[in-house]
């Protein structure tokens, strides 16, 4: 499912997304045959133990088994000389051999050299840096790898029997997987280190370990043993056939095939997060208008992007036009800062960019990487370098360099929630309870600052740091495995970041429902006190224009007063509200078309500083019943756009609730609630919900 220029980013992810959902219930089976892998399929048999099947198209088979009689046919006889057949490999491919078997063996033997766990504790009493499974490539990784070079092989331009060929499908399907180093390859000439171990596994000769059992009972055993527990015959390797397996991209491309898939639910996630974080700081739909992206500057990207922030805000309460007629517009900026309004333009092109280096990795996955190769039509064998994994190193790059905008918006997102400064009558780190004993998301804004710094340094790039190796023979190499390595480690910490961020929207959106639950309060209270506090009183009219003038600018006042404890707020809340009342009563009260010539202020009662009092205290009051009730059963959801999708999942079927600074309802710590929004992105369940929101 190649993503071509027609189709969207959300929508190849989104048909990523149900094939792999097909894959997982059985609706959808896997057979390899050299082309046509895609992405979903590689995703769903490294990580979700999908099988594949090997193709039974005899036309498959006939190209395989033609393949190794050419490599048989150009080996031997006089004068016959094949690299990696009667020649030695890399920077000794001077020298000549006439065991071609043999040299297959050693060729393993030499590669199997990376550092690995023992398997037995030393006997030094001393706790390790370091775990064991630091040092191996993780499962789905090799797993990954291994299907790759299945489909390479099917092509026919390797030579390699189908009996190895099933062999080394057998260990997918017996879920056999081989401890690869996790550092080694500079995949020059492909991914030798991990191939070699890959291919070592399926011989008695060469010893490494594979996982094998099932759930706790899984553990790391010797692959010989693994094979006969499973009725697998081990391979002696022919002409060219060990050389074939090493020789290949296939893990770093597996590598950045899963990295890939992750970060596009990540730019996903991104925007959602945009959304969320334009109706938590109320901010303006008009930074995605139609207009200035697809009429003004039509890039790809930035259109697509601006066109689902629309989608994630319909309906939204929250996310608002600008109107300079409400109160609360005044000393307000006029356009929403640049980690919203820029939102499209920032993420725009990573989309771009993601939408490419898809499409090199699934030429990469469906290629030919190893040398030599035969040429079955033209009869020959063909010298070259498609081990040279540059067109995935370079899409690992591009990834990481987006996946770094991306954790710097989120940041630049998240500081503007926490400071009262900047988010628009929020109380600082979005403290629900009394500011001066609740720091809110405090602590969530330095380990944000932490993950984002070490996300800037990993985003660095990894191929102008290429060493010549081997006699000068790989004199330049990818680094492909390493930069789809890192790559990962740039995935984790925006996973990280992104949890850190859901986690403070979710807040900040509670704390703008429950506000608007306030106000409703808030303007009963203030009409009410007005109505007892005038003597004689106003007519219904005057009233309720007094009341409206007095309840916009509280609204302000609170806005204002978010950084007090709510027991002084609102005394500086009402406070100001004195003069409004004072010059209504002094210039507007007479102005209705029933006041008689009594109405005016020499002759009204007003008792300023106890009204100032007395509505303090009730509104005080009304505030800590409404912030209680809010605690115990409030919601967000009813205020927001689609996004409240996402919102229910973190509140509902993730469980992490608001916090409210308060013991009683604060039962889990702050680590244990953004670590379930943390695995949630990891293991992808956070996926169908970030759909949802977008359709």
């Amino acid at each position: 499912m190649t993503p071509f220029s027609t189709t969207s980013h959300l929508e190849s992810v989104r048909k990523c997304w149900r094939q792999i959902s097909d894959l997982r219930s059985g609706f959808q089976q896997v057979t390899i045959s050299g082309s046509g892998l895609e992405l979903p399929v590689l995703v769903a048999v490294a990580r979700y133990k999908v099988t594949p099947q090997l193709s039974s198209d005899e036309a498959v088979r006939r190209h395989v088994d033609d393949s190794v009689a050419f490599v048989v046919a150009s080996s031997h006889g006089p004068g016959a000389s094949m690299y990696g057949v009667n020649t030695g490999v890399g920077g000794s491919g001077a020298t000549r051999t006439t065991n071609p078997n043999q040299l297959q063996l050693v060729i393993l033997k030499n590669l199997c050299s990376g550092v690995l766990p023992l398997g037995t504790t030393p006997h030094i009493a001393y706790d390790p840096t370091f775990q064991d499974n630091s040092l191996i490539l993780p499962e789905s990784w090799v797993k990954g790898a291994m299907l790759l070079r299945l489909n390479s092989l099917l092509r026919g331009h390797s030579g390699c029997r189908w009996v190895l060929i099933e062999c080394l499908h057998q260990l997918l399907v017996r879920n056999l997987v081989p401890c690869a180093p996790l550092r080694q390859s500079i995949s020059a000439s492909g991914d030798l280190a991990p191939l070699g171990y890959i291919a070592a596994s399926l011989t008695e000769t060469v010893p490494v370990q594979v996982w094998s059992g099932t759930g706790a009972e899984r553990k790391r055993v010797p692959s010989i043993e693994a094979l006969r527990a499973h009725g697998i015959q081990p391979i002696t390797y022919g002409p060219k056939e060990a050389l074939a397996v090493v020789n290949g991209t296939g893990p770093s491309c597996a590598v950045g095939a899963l990295a890939l898939h992750d970060a596009n639910l990540l730019l996903l996630a991104s925007q959602v997060l945009t959304a969320l974080a334009v109706e938590a700081l109320v901010g303006t739909p008009e930074s995605f208008d139609p207009f200035i992206h697809a009429t003004a500057r039509p890039h790809p990207g930035q259109v697509e992007v601006a066109r689902n922030e629309r989608t994630l805000l319909t309906g939204s309460t929250l996310a608002r036009w600008y109107d300079e007629s409400d109160p609360l517009a005044e000393h307000v900026l006029r356009q929403d800062r640049y980690g919203l309004r820029t939102a499209p333009q920032w993420i725009g092109p990573q989309v771009e960019e993601a939408l490419a280096a898809w499409r090199t990795i699934e030429v990469e996955m469906n290629s030919t990487t190893d040398n030599p190769i035969i040429d079955l039509q033209g009869q020959r064998s063909v010298h070259g370098g498609n081990f040279q994994g540059t067109s995935v190193a370079l899409a690992m790059e591009k990834t990481r360099i987006g996946l770094q905008h991306l954790g710097k918006l989120a940041y630049a997102q998240l500081v503007e929630l926490g400071s009262p400064s900047l988010n628009r009558g929020l109380p600082p780190d979005l403290a629900a309870w009394e500011p001066s004993l609740d720091f809110g998301i405090k602590t969530i804004d330095v380990a944000t600052a932490s993950y984002v710094s070490e996300l800037s340094f990993v985003s660095n790039t990894v191929t102008n740091h290429v060493q010549a190796a081997e006699m000068h023979n790989q004199a330049v190499n990818s680094l492909a495995l390493i930069s789809a390595r890192y790559t990962f480690t740039a995935i984790q910490l925006l996973q990280m970041i992104f949890a850190n961020h859901l986690y403070s929207l979710c807040q900040a959106l509670d704390l703008r429902a429950l506000n608007a639950q306030f106000f409703t309060c808030m303007e009963s209270g203030i009409t009410k006190s007005l109505e007892h506090a005038i003597d004689p009183p106003l007519d219904s009219d005057a009233l309720a224009r007094l009341a409206r003038r007095v309840f916009g600018q509280a609204r302000v006042a609170f806005l204002k007063t978010a950084h007090h404890d709510s027991q002084t707020r609102f005394m500086e809340v009402v406070r100001p509200l004195l003069a409004d009342v004072l010059q209504f009563l002094a210039n507007d009260a007479g102005a209705t078309a029933t006041a008689t010539p009594n109405d005016n202020v020499a002759q009204r009662a007003f008792n300023a500083a106890t009204w100032h009092t007395t509505l303090a205290s009730t509104l005080t009051a009304s505030f800590n019943a409404t912030r209680i009730s809010y605690f115990e059963h409030g919601s967000a959801a009813p205020l927001l756009g689609n996004t409240r999708i996402v919102y229910r999942f973190v509140r509902d079927t993730l469980g992490v609730r608001m916090r409210t600074g308060l013991p009683r309802y604060d039962i889990e710590g702050v680590d244990v609630q953004v670590s379930k929004i943390y695995y949630a992105f990891e293991s992808g369940t956070i996926a169908e919900a970030l759909l949802e929101a977008m359709e």
